[in-house]
């Protein structure tokens, strides 16, 4: 897993690389007709990636939907002739994203799947197809280059479907910033992990909320330790009030009005000893954290393709400071009906194949 963090970098350049057929795709498959929205969807990584890339679309122009693949199935009836469609999943197989997909379609909805590989049942279904091609550095690792090759990959179709074209110097202050986020965390995270928490909370809003939601993934796939994440103003009104006060509260702020709002979080949250973590940019302190992991200064809107990395870190400092493997994440697997049921919540067509 380190070495798939680790690579992120570089491939991020290499998707810059086929940026051209990746705009070129938005634009004949994702622009909307007049009025019309862009319907993006998926379940667990998926989603949380065309969250990340929302406001990079919304900048854009276009009416990015961010939705859960139920959603989409049950909005259906309303998807309207100047609608699109993107389903996301990297192996095709998610039975869920497949039943909204055939449901989108048959509405009459053009409907792009971006997937990995030959994209399964899904990559079956949809009348226009888009690989990341990215291969696995080792099997049933927890998701890591391959998310944040997505949410760059949605950027690029965002940017097609709204007739604007790349731009490099942005891929190459994305990768700055991944590369220094790397090593900043590297320095840090020891610290944070020295004494283990009872829980994490992982907070933001707008499309670092899909950050959030993402990073609280990779602890759940990894540790045993409680992670959940939130909209940080309404942690305040739910979670706040059940939290344990040896958890760890991480808050993710690339943008100046949400850096100040979560920097007065982390001092309330200091009057009760709850640690706190900011990932943020030389722009946006969160100057009242405890710990910070600070990013070179980035575009909000590119930022996701950068903070993601300190939390995969963090999941994966937490994995082994509490005896767990996240090379491997035999703990899952080796809970052989809490996996088997998985697979009939998620995968049903993979029971029985080890997958």
């Amino acid at each position: 897993m380190r070495a798939d963090i680790a690579r992120q970098p570089d491939v991020l350049t290499a998707r810059a690389v086929r940026a051209g057929e990746f705009a070129a795709a938005g634009a004949k498959y994702i622009a909307p007709g007049p009025g019309g929205r862009v319907i993006v969807s998926g379940c667990g990584d998926g989603i949380f990636a065309a969250l990340a890339a929302s406001a990079f679309a919304r900048a854009r122009g276009l009416d990015w939907r961010s939705v859960g693949v139920l959603e989409l199935t049950l909005d259906t009836p309303r998807l309207t002739k100047a609608d699109r469609v993107i389903c996301i999943s990297m192996s095709g197989n998610v039975d869920r994203t497949v039943e909204a997909a055939r449901a989108a379609e048959a509405a009459g909805a053009p409907l792009l799947a971006l997937v990995n590989g030959g994209g399964g049942r899904l990559g079956e279904i949809a009348a226009a197809k888009l690989s990341l091609d990215l291969p696995d550095v080792a099997p049933f690792l927890c998701g890591t280059a391959s998310y944040t090759a997505t949410v760059a990959a949605l950027q690029t179709i965002a940017a097609g479907a709204a007739g604007r074209s790349g731009d490099a110097g942005t891929v190459a202050a994305a990768r700055d910033a991944q590369a220094k986020a790397l090593a900043a965390a590297e320095n840090l995270l020891p610290a944070v992990v020295a004494r283990v928490p009872a829980s994490v909370r992982l907070l933001s809003a707008g499309a670092e909320l899909g950050t959030a939601q993402y990073g609280a993934a990779k602890l759940v796939e990894l540790t045993r330790i409680p992670a959940w994440s939130a909209d940080l103003e309404e942690f305040a009104h739910s979670q706040y009030w059940a939290m344990p006060t040896d958890s760890l509260v991480v808050v993710i702020a690339a943008d100046a009005t949400l850096a100040r709002y979560a920097s007065e979080s982390c001092e309330a949250l200091g009057e009760l000893g709850v640690a706190t973590l900011a990932i943020d940019t030389a722009a946006t302190p969160v100057a009242a954290a405890r710990f910070r992991v600070t990013l070179p200064v980035l575009a909000p809107e590119l930022a996701p393709l950068a903070t993601a990395l300190p939390l995969q870190l963090l999941a994966y400092h937490l994995a082994e400071a509490t005896g767990l493997d996240p090379n491997t994440r035999m703990h899952l697997k080796g809970d052989e009906l809490r996996f088997r049921v998985s697979r009939k919540l998620t995968r049903r067509s993979l029971i029985g194949t080890g997958h």
